[in-house]
């Protein structure tokens, strides 16, 4: 039998289904175990990011340990002058809930970069140099991490 035909075959689907299934069941098995995580905003416990600087940047973490592995987080902090370029080890999620913001790469200018305000999002892929600046009064920021949130000066 060719291999088409072979994929085609009632056997083959069958086992496919059942597959399937099983690993749905895993999943949905897994997520079961799984706590449901609520918190109202006014329960999010800011603290500030570099204790040295208490009224700079604040995060309150919502789940996860950001010091050791994937966690989510609200963000704020003041306006700022121009973003310095740095790195994270992990890939990030962002999505700015208030306040006006601009976040550019290395090689591009800030001058360039959009106004990004609520609703908007951006990916940044670890280990790339970048910079971001606070154009508000404060910005309020959710963020999801791949792995351990750190930031290193970049080159």
């Amino acid at each position: 039998m060719n291999p088409i035909a072979a994929l085609r075959s009632p056997r083959f689907q069958v086992v496919g289904l059942a597959a399937a299934c099983l690993l749905a069941g895993f999943a949905l098995g897994a997520a079961a175990t799984s706590p449901m995580v609520v918190t109202p905003f006014e329960n999010a416990k800011f603290v500030p990011m570099d204790p040295q600087r208490p009224n700079g940047a604040q995060v309150a973490v919502l789940w996860g340990d950001p010091t050791t592995g994937p966690s989510a987080a609200l963000l704020k902090y003041p306006k700022s002058d121009s973003g310095r370029m740095h790195i994270h080890t992990a890939d990030y999620h962002l999505v700015v809930l208030q306040g006006k913001a601009k976040h550019w790469a290395k090689g591009e200018q800030e001058a360039s970069a959009p106004t990004l305000g609520p609703g908007s999002y951006w990916f940044q892929p670890g280990s790339q140099p970048h910079a971001d600046t606070c154009l508000s009064d404060e910005c309020l920021m959710f963020i999801k991490w791949a792995g351990r949130e750190d930031a290193m000066a970049a080159e």
